[in-house]
Order: structure tokens, then sequence, then C-alpha cells
């Protein structure tokens, strides 16, 4: 049987007249990654009395936005696991480090854009200038028009017309989902640390569009299941489609929203490493029904001493 030396290290690269420094010995490091929440975060807990620490205040060392960066593994074998800046400067013992990925940029960053028939792609050029833009860059919004909005704030709002942002590294990704071509990661479901699985519930769903027209008049779509407590909507403006296109793309909504699934999480060791996006190919001796090819919507990395874990939130599954 094989064994693995757990290890990891925290990275505060040198920053505005800081020096650089490392964390090797730290007491916990919870990461939080979904393509749904717009941004990752990460809080490091580690005692106060580190070495070097005593040599000057805590102040000077931890500043909110500084940069960080947590890599995780074994052997030696690390991952860069998350990136970012302290977000909460730690008071009080033990000190608790708050971190949030390259979003807490785009959160202090006002813009205004005023464009006509602006495309997904220049858009995000435009509210997030300097990092890569992965998108579908044919993605027409229409007329666009923010004034003085943090640039997260537009995420928000291209959110409510099912586009969700998110970061990978410095590519700033927006689409309706999180889903790459990777090949499945392979795991026996009893081999795993644990798992709280269960079929997904397939609920009536209606969904309803509505687009608001150059000239003012307003255009709803509705498709599905009638009287449906779950109820999806999606607001469209200054962009001119058809009602028979608006009804295609409910009824893709619809598809998407009764695909079967599982819910709860299954949590893994520290290996294989996983991401949102990727897909798990599950497998069970005891409870086959379970078995099948799913989509990773959200992971929870905990990183603790003797123990290093994965929670998955499984999403829909893989046709």
């Amino acid at each position: 049987m094989s064994t693995y030396a757990q290890y990891g290290e925290i990275v505060f690269p040198a920053n505005e007249g800081r020096q650089g420094f490392r964390i090797r010995r730290f007491s916990e490091c919870t990461i939080e990654s979904s393509w749904q929440s717009l941004t990752d975060t990460a809080e490091i807990i580690t005692p106060r009395k580190v070495k070097d620490f005593n040599r000057m205040k805590v102040s000077e060392w931890f500043r909110e936005g500084d940069p960080v960066e947590i890599w995780l593994g074994y052997d030696g074998n690390l991952e860069l696991e998350f990136s970012g800046y302290v977000s909460k400067v730690p008071a009080g013992i033990p000190l608790v480090i708050s971190c949030e990925d390259e979003m807490y940029k785009l959160k202090r960053q006002t813009v205004s854009v005023s464009k006509q028939n602006c495309t997904l792609k220049e858009l995000l050029t435009a509210i997030a200038p300097g990092y890569i833009v992965v998108c579908d860059d044919s993605q027409l919004l229409g007329n666009v028009r923010f004034s003085n909005m943090a640039s997260s704030q537009i995420l928000d709002e291209l959110k409510k017309q099912g586009i969700h942002s998110w970061f990978e590294g410095k590519e700033l990704h927006a689409f309706s989902k999180s889903k790459n071509e990777l090949d499945p990661v392979d795991i026996q479901l009893e081999r795993t640390a644990s798992e709280s699985l269960k079929q997904k519930a397939i609920e009536d769903t209606m969904v309803i569009i509505s687009l608001i027209r150059k000239k003012g008049k307003k255009l709803k779509v509705e498709y599905g299941d009638k009287g449906a407590g779950k109820r999806l909507t999606k607001e469209l403006s200054g962009i001119e489609i058809s009602e028979d296109e608006m009804r295609r793309e409910a009824k893709k909504i619809y598809d998407e929203a009764k695909q079967p699934g599982l819910d709860g999480d299954v949590t893994l060791f520290g290996v294989p490493r996983v991401q949102h996006g990727m897909k798990m190919n599950l497998n069970s001796v005891l409870y086959p029904e379970k078995d099948g090819i799913y989509y990773i919507d959200a992971v929870t990395k905990t990183y603790l001493p003797g123990e290093y874990r994965q929670a998955c939130k499984l999403g829909d599954k893989a046709v």
C-alpha cells in the first residue's frame, strides 16, 4: 500500500516594500471554489508564534491587498491551489487570514461602458483590462450601458442572463456552466474519504425568458411544466432575436434543468486533484445506481495536519 507525505506552503510574494516570505507550518487552510459563486475564497489559520513573526508587527507582515499563493500536495509535489489577495487583515489569536481570488480586484474597480451591438468578449475586455478573457467570442449582448459600476457588479448583471463568471488564475471565464474537455477522473466510491450522495429530485420547472426590444416593447416566452414551483428566469435587452429563437433557448435551459444528477457531496483525499468543471466517473460496488459520469460544480479543499480532503459537489450527468 502506497503512503504519501502531505506537504503545503503559503507564499506571500514581495509587495510594496515588504519582503516575500513563506509559511510551511499552519494550523488549517480551506479553499472554496465554484463557477456559481463569482469569487473563490481561502482562509488560512496559523498560530501567532511562527518563526520570524515576533520580529515585526503582524500588520506589517499581512496587509489587505497583498498577493498570496497556496500550494498543496504530497511528497513535495505541490500544485498551486489558490492565488489571490488578502481580503481581511488578521487580528487576535490564532491568526485567521481571509483571501479572495482575482475577483478581489474587480470588486474595487469602477468602470463605465456604453456600446451598441456589444459582444460578451468586448464587454468583458472593457471591464477587466489586463486579463485574458475566455468566452464565446460571437455571443451578442446587444446594447449595453453601465455607469460608474464595479466590474464585479456588471458580472452579477450578466448572471441574470445566465452567464456565469469566474477566474482560473489570471483568466476570466464566462459561460453558462463550467465544463472542460479533460478526461473524467475515475473514482471508486467505496475508496473515498466519505460520501452523502443521493439521486437528485427532478422538479417540475418553468423557464421564463423576457426581452425588452429597442422600442420598449416587452416580449415574454414561457416553456416548461404548468404550475411548476421551480421557475427559472432570464432577462434580455438591447438585442433583436425572434420569438422562435427565444423559445429554443428556453427549451435548452429547461432540458438542462431536467438532467439527472446527484445531490450531496463526495469527499476525496488530496489525490487525484480536482476542480470545478472537471468530470468525475463514479463507480460503486454497493450502490450501482450512483454510477455515471458527472460534472463537478464546486470543490471545498481542507488542509489540516495529517489530513487533506476535497469535498466535491456534483452537477449534471455528462451525456
